[in-house]
């Protein structure tokens, strides 16, 4: 068994979370399977943690999806379409959502179905690695591919503890919720987080109008230094404090300083906003330097034969 029951339970955010279940379901469930009756605001809602009780860091990625409101209702509407295969109208659909991703698509099968689909984001992914449960996928599958393996793991782990996929999504917590409480790495994920704000900071101030043989182009901070912090968190969240684009588990300590977290902008022209920011491991902001995002990511993929 991968987790005490039990213990995991009475953790209070892991209990809050379970006792909201219902009341999700019931609000956003019938919205998803039938989502003609979804409007924009239902959608914006879903992405909140206030409402959805469960995934924080979905407004970042999945608010533009809103913006074309009949596109979005037609891609979930295929994405909940059983008659066709899981892997194909995944894909499907996240190639017509602008900034839709697992994380945010498979929340959104588990509300429609949640006896059928679990929760592929980067709580559950590292968590299952840790566990020795994470499956492993043939060379160049794609994502839709990928889950319908992932999928199939949640619901044999779902029937081995006996509870339902919305309960063992939360259960990834545990870890988390244990390592925050004990302050195991609080302090120096902390640190790590100050360190690349202040350096954020600094870059811009430094940035703006500077002239050596050339005019640097200037790189705002368009947030306060306390809302980069709190962004910063949400993005080591997000991804499970992993590299943003490598999934390399980041160092908060001097064990080894390549792994350190690292702030990049993803689009190296533009600012220091939301939207346009991830945390990578140090090596890889290096190595990326002023290559488009796309182009670095794909140069990757090369080199790992994907």
């Amino acid at each position: 068994m991968i987790f005490d029951l039990q213990r995991a339970l009475s953790l209070s955010d892991i209990h809050h979370s379970v006792a909201k279940r219902d009341e999700v379901l019931d609000r956003f469930g019938p919205l998803f399977r039938d989502p003609s009756m979804l409007m924009q605001q239902d959608y914006l809602d879903f992405l909140s943690i206030k409402y959805n009780h469960h995934w924080s860091g979905l407004e970042r990625l999945g608010r533009s999806a809103a913006n074309e409101m009949d596109n979005l209702r037609s891609a979930v509407a295929i994405l909940v379409d059983e008659s066709v295969p899981l892997s194909e109208r995944f894909d499907t659909a996240s190639d017509m959502m602008s900034g839709v991703g697992p994380a945010t698509l498979t929340p959104m099968l588990l509300l429609a179905f949640p006896d059928r689909y679990g929760v592929w984001n980067g709580t559950s992914e590292p968590e299952m690695r840790d566990r020795g449960v994470w499956p492993t996928f043939p060379r160049g599958a794609s994502d839709g591919e990928k889950y319908e393996i992932i999928n199939s793991v949640l619901l044999n782990q779902a029937s081995g503890l006996g509870i339902d996929l919305w309960t063992l999504d939360a259960l990834w917590w545990v870890s988390k919720l244990e390592r925050q409480n004990t302050g195991h790495y609080k302090d120096d994920r902390f640190k790590a987080v100050w360190y690349m704000a202040n350096q954020a900071e600094q870059t811009a101030k430094q940035s703006y109008g500077q002239t050596v043989e050339r005019t640097i182009k200037n790189k705002d901070l368009r947030m306060s230094k306390e809302a980069l912090l709190k962004h910063l968190i949400e993005l080591l969240d997000l991804t499970g404090d992993r590299c943003a684009i490598t999934g390399l588990i980041l160092k908060f300590d001097g064990s080894n300083d390549q792994l350190h977290p690292s702030l990049d902008r993803i689009d190296s022209n533009g600012h220091y906003e939301t939207g346009n920011m991830q945390v990578v491991a140090r090596f890889i902001n290096r190595w990326k330097s002023d290559t488009p995002d796309i182009e670095f990511r794909r140069l990757l993929a090369m080199i790992r034969r994907e």
